[in-house]
C-alpha cells in the first residue's frame, strides 16, 4: 500500500513539476519511450486509457468508428516488424537478430492469410495479412542482401550458434 502512495505521489509531482518539459518542447516521438520513471509511464497509460475509453463509449454506435478502430489495431500487428526492419536497415546488418523467430512470423502470418482467405475474411484483415507477409520477406531479404556485413564470429541466432558475442545483440531488437 505505501507502493501505491508513492506512485501517485510521484504521478501528482510529474504533472505539478513540469517533468513534461521534452512533450512540451515538441520532442514528443523522440521522448515517447524514454521513461524516465514508473509514474510517468502510469500516468500515459492512464490518459491513453481514459480517452480511447471515452471515445468508444461515445462513439460506439457509429460504425465507422468501430471499421477505423479496428484497422488501426490490424495495421498496429500488421507493423509489429518495422521497427527491426528498420533496424536492420541503419545498422546494415542483421547481427544479433534470430532468424528463426522471423521464420516463425512468417509461417504464422502465412497461415492466418489462408485462414482469412478460407473463411472469406474482410478486405481489411488480407490488406494486413500481406502486409505482415511482406515486412516478413523484406526482413529475410536483408539477411541475404547484408550478409557480408555480419562477419563470421557474429552471425545471427540459429540453433546451431546458440552463443554470440556480448555485442552481438546490441541494437538489434530481436533476441
Amino acid at each position: 500500500q505505501t507502493y501505491h502512495r508513492n506512485t501517485i505521489a510521484n504521478a501528482f509531482y510529474v504533472i505539478t513539476n513540469g517533468k513534461w518539459d521534452h512533450f512540451k518542447e515538441g520532442d514528443f516521438f523522440n521522448a515517447f519511450w524514454a521513461w524516465h520513471d514508473l509514474a510517468s509511464f502510469i500516468i500515459a497509460l492512464l490518459l491513453f486509457t481514459i480517452f480511447w475509453s471515452l471515445a468508444t463509449w461515445i462513439f460506439f454506435n457509429q460504425k465507422i468508428y468501430i471499421e477505423a478502430i479496428g484497422m488501426c489495431a490490424l495495421l498496429t500487428e500488421a507493423t509489429l516488424g518495422v521497427p527491426q526492419l528498420l533496424r536492420n536497415f541503419q545498422r546494415k546488418s542483421t547481427q544479433g537478430m534470430s532468424i528463426p523467430m522471423v521464420l516463425a512470423w512468417l509461417a504464422g502470418d502465412l497461415a492466418k492469410t489462408g485462414y482469412f482467405v478460407a473463411t472469406g475474411s474482410p478486405l481489411q484483415f488480407w490488406i494486413c495479412a500481406i502486409l505482415q507477409i511482406s515486412i516478413d520477406i523484406f526482413i529475410l531479404g536483408q539477411v541475404f542482401v547484408y550478409r557480408k556485413n555480419t562477419a563470421a564470429g557474429e552471425l545471427p541466432y540459429t540453433a546451431n550458434n546458440q552463443t554470440t558475442t556480448s555485442d552481438s545483440s546490441e541494437g538489434a531488437i530481436i533476441d
